[in-house]
């Protein structure tokens, strides 16, 4: 009796769950609803035939298919584009079907090994698999069924986002797709070219508009969307010194994407879709720049670190933005560490490793600006202290409009200076802990200061 009663006890305790989970989905399907009407009832021009359709409706196979097409979710490493796809459904198959095809004397006369590293229908695990599956990328048919593969899928995302009622039709019959900080879309991987190699069917995301306080009643009609032929302009700053913070509240107070030179996937997920297309389109206000002190350039000798700094890609003008490179230096190592929003663990501020980094970083800091300030117009940059930045927002934005050639809106400009410093937007990592010893400090250069 006891050993039921325990039965019952956990049944129920499980059906009292799944209840909670499924009231849970509905609510959340009728907030959506709530928010595109919301905010959509208040633009111009824009047909509401999609909006107005009931969310709880849309159908259950079509969720679920969106589910199971995104498990295992990776990126492979390439230049450019980028090639995104369902590893765990399509790869390995694609690889099977393309060994398939070859007989068994072709695999033998051949002096290169099968597509993605094969050997009797299995991938080589390790760097010897990785590898081969680099060199097939080369191979023009295996990147078709790629490309392919990934057109079927954004068929299904967008088919997906017409039932939410996240895409709108104007009369003209021309579509735009909605996004919200609370419902992003997801924005393709491999539109980082030139726009005159886009389908037309890819063109459509050129028309994604993102409304970044949609539950503002005052500002819920401001919106963000791509421009066209815009000046390429840089918002250059050493890491972790507020740069995507800043891109957030240029956004805001513009109405403009910004862009980068890194694209982001993790940004690209908070709605700064700008990241995913190339830094010279013309269409972002802004580009996103560290120069050399991340990825290639940060090895290279001191002579060659101007050549990474990426000032001609933005003509030689930009945002500068300068913060205390001690505050800088330890969000770098959060950067490093946790990611945007994370921090590092204790111990990766101890012992040589954290020294020599600091060491080669503050150089590293002072050369990247140096570069900039020494080596370019002064009429061509605005200097900007994030500290300063945090003390005078207000002044700061307009200093910003005004060095882009923008017209001040007095609704957003209130209401990107209401708006505080937040992780969910990109804030530099920041930790209350000082980590660096005496014996460490006593080797940074003069211009450092300690928080």
């Amino acid at each position: 009796m006891v050993l039921l009663s325990r039965k019952v006890g956990f049944i129920s305790c499980s059906c009292s769950k799944i209840l909670i989970l499924l009231t849970f989905s509905f609510i959340s399907l009728y907030l959506v609803k709530i928010l595109v009407r919301m905010v959509y009832n208040t633009q111009e021009g824009l047909s509401v035939t999609y909006v107005d359709r009931n969310l709880l409706q849309i159908e259950l196979e079509g969720e679920s298919g969106e589910e199971k097409d995104n498990q295992a979710f990776i990126d492979i490493p390439r230049d450019k584009p980028k090639l995104s796809f369902s590893a765990k459904s399509t790869l390995e198959k694609l690889l099977e079907r393309e060994q398939l095809e070859k007989s068994a004397d072709q695999l033998t006369k051949e002096k290169t090994p099968p597509l993605g590293g094969l050997s009797g229908g299995q991938i080589i695990p390790g760097n010897a698999g990785l590898s081969q599956l680099k060199a097939s990328l080369k191979d023009p048919s295996f990147v078709a069924k790629i490309k392919d593969l990934e057109d079927r899928r954004q068929d299904l995302y967008v088919s997906i986002l017409e039932k939410r009622g996240q895409i709108v039709t104007s009369e003209d019959g021309s579509k735009t797709i909605v996004s919200y900080p609370q419902v992003p879309v997801r924005f393709p991987n491999n539109l980082e070219r030139k726009l005159s190699d886009w389908t037309e069917k890819e063109k459509i995301w050129l028309n994604i508009t993102h409304f970044p306080w949609p539950l503002d009643e005052s500002c819920r009609r401001f919106s963000v969307t791509f421009g066209r032929k815009l000046p390429i302009v840089g918002l250059a700053s050493y890491p972790s010194s507020g740069n995507t913070w800043i891109r957030y509240l240029i956004e805001g107070i513009s109405g403009y994407y910004t862009g980068s030179m890194y694209n982001d996937l993790s940004l690209r997920k908070k709605g700064f879709y700008g990241e995913g297309l190339s830094s010279d389109s013309q269409m972002v206000l802004t580009v996103k720049t560290h120069g050399h002190t991340t990825e290639k350039g940060s090895n290279v000798p001191r002579e060659e670190q101007y050549k990474y700094n990426q000032i001609k890609d933005v003509n030689s003008t930009a945002i500068l933005v300068i913060r205390n490179p001690f505050a800088a230096i330890l969000g770098h190592r959060h950067l490093d560490q946790g990611g945007h929003t994370g921090l590092a663990k204790e111990d990766q501020f101890r012992g040589t490793g954290w020294q020599e980094f600091v060491q080669i970083k503050s150089d590293s800091w002072f050369n990247f600006y140096s570069d900039w300030l020494d080596g370019v117009d002064p009429n061509q940059t605005l200097v900007l202290h994030y500290e300063n930045i945090k003390i005078n927002l207000r002044h700061s934005l307009r200093r910003i409009l005004d060095f882009l050639n923008l017209e001040e809106e007095e609704g957003r400009l209130l209401r990107g200076v209401g708006t505080e410093l937040s992780s969910s937007i990109g804030s530099p990592n920041q930790s209350n802990r000082s980590p660096l010893s005496e014996n460490t400090r006593s080797t940074l250069p003069k211009y450092f200061v300690y928080a």
